[in-house]
């Protein structure tokens, strides 16, 4: 009975984890989508939405897509657990099955999903600095070049033996010299 199943399995992990169990897949679809949880575990055959169309649903919506998601059934043998698989479940687990293998596979998705998001977060950061390390480059590479454009203006319109032009190539050659340095940093850097 269904509700027999849910109850052992709410006192069954409620001794590690925060467990919210629901009578129906459009039930939990519906808390799902106003609360994602750590994890989805979900019996293949229950009423209103199967276990497969509760998968579907949580795997076509971005909010809800990478919440792991361990599918139950009754239904023994390779062809069930691939189909399982077939449809986006990230693990398989065939009735009956012991408590230890329960508490096991929830445990390890759980992990695998901490890290999954630890790894996102750690890229998120990784993408934001670069991002931030480009926009400061451009700045301080941007900097060295108006004066530079401002001294080749004023040498075009005074004349390369305008009595300044002694300072602006001098100038421009600063500015060069700092390009360059600028440039080999970023080189050494990458």
């Amino acid at each position: 009975d269904n509700a027999d199943m849910r109850g052992y399995l709410r006192r069954l992990l409620a001794t590690r984890y925060e467990v919210e169990a629901l009578p129906d897949g459009a039930a939990a679809l519906e808390a799902i989508r106003r609360e994602p949880p750590d994890l989805v575990l979900s019996d293949v055959m229950m009423p209103r939405l199967d276990g497969f169309g509760l998968l579907r649903a949580l795997r076509e919506d971005e909010a809800t897509r990478a919440i792991p998601v361990l599918l139950l059934s009754a239904r023994a043998g390779e062809e069930a657990r691939i189909e399982g698989l077939e449809h986006g479940a990230d693990d398989y687990l065939v009735k009956p099955f012991s408590a230890g293998e329960l508490l096991a596979r929830v445990g390890a998705r759980l992990e695998l999903a901490r890290a999954r998001r630890t790894v996102e977060d750690a890229l998120r950061d990784a993408d934001r600095r670069k991002d931030e390390f480009l926009a400061t480059l451009a700045h301080e590479l941007r900097n060295p070049l108006a004066p530079m454009r401002n001294a080749l203006h004023a040498l075009r319109m005074a004349g390369p033996d305008a009595p300044t032009a002694g300072r602006l190539h001098a100038m421009m050659e600063r500015q060069v010299n700092h390009m360059v340095r600028l440039v080999d940093d970023l080189l050494e850097v990458s």
